[in-house]
């Protein structure tokens, strides 16, 4: 596995100092949730038990520990240092052994070609510009087996729509925060200010600003096939004011998988 980032390619969304409160925000809990439909998509198209997934873009690695206390065998990928120290430390609580490494979604590559790829929490729709969503696909069809499976949640603009000028705080003893989001051109712009604690009645401001791109379901699915992806199935998992918020994209490379020699 090459575990350095690209640093000639335009750089994404990082969450630095996001990553502290990042679980507050909801994000484990919808994690958490998500889960359940990857378990049920992997069972459902036979993904062997104790099979070898890659997450990409793993965050914190609420996700990649769940799977992993399922019984398969977790890679979790991501670039940002601050996410990837949540996963360890996420994983050395539960006495799971995953391996973890820094690697771009654009620029990923694995030294053996893998049975399953998942990117969830709308980790695609950071890549703001149509090369660098290519670039991502074309690592993940180079990465797969044939017959391999790719899953990946992506955000809805139906639903994205009504998050706009929406405001959400976060507080516990150690940290708090509050984002605003502005939802306009089928782009979602979330604005942060956060405080974490550093010393008894003293804390640290950080300020920082994601995008997020809400493409559509045929901009999607024109690139897979353009990079010979199988789409399977689309699955709702999240609705916003009666209108799809997110949704779960199955794929799959077409091909013989031929098992491999030791």
């Amino acid at each position: 596995m090459d575990n350095s980032a690209d640093d000639d390619v335009v750089s994404v969304n990082t969450y630095g100092y996001f990553a502290e409160i990042y679980d507050g925000f909801g994000s484990e809990e919808f994690c958490l949730s998500l889960t359940t439909h990857l378990l049920e998509s992997l069972e459902k198209y036979r993904l062997p038990p104790g099979a070898e997934i890659v997450d990409l873009a793993c965050g914190t690695g609420v996700i990649t520990t769940e799977l992993a206390k399922s019984g398969y065998q977790l890679v979790g990928l991501d670039l940002s240092e601050d996410m990837l120290r949540h996963a360890k430390q996420r994983a050395q609580r539960e006495n799971l052994t995953i391996r973890f490494a820094r690697a771009d979604m654009r620029t990923f590559q694995l030294k053996n070609k893998t049975p399953c790829i998942i990117s969830t929490h709308d980790s695609l729709d950071h890549l703001f510009e149509d090369d660098e969503l290519d670039l991502a696909f074309q690592q993940v069809a180079t990465a797969l087996r044939p017959q391999g499976l790719f899953l990946f949640d992506m955000n809805c603009w139906e639903g994205i729509r009504h998050l706009d000028g929406r405001t959400v705080f976060v507080e516990n003893e150690d940290r708090s925060g509050a984002y605003h989001l502005i939802a306009e051109d089928r782009t979602l712009e979330t604005n942060i200010v956060g405080f974490l604690r550093v010393e008894e009645n003293l804390y640290e401001r950080f300020d920082e600003t994601l995008f997020q791109r809400c493409y559509s379901n045929d901009e999607i699915e024109e690139r897979l096939e353009a990079f010979g992806l199988e789409l399977l199935e689309r699955i709702p998992i999240q609705y916003l004011k009666g209108d799809i918020f997110k949704q779960l994209w199955i794929t799959r490379k077409p091909g013989l998988d031929i098992p491999e020699l030791f």
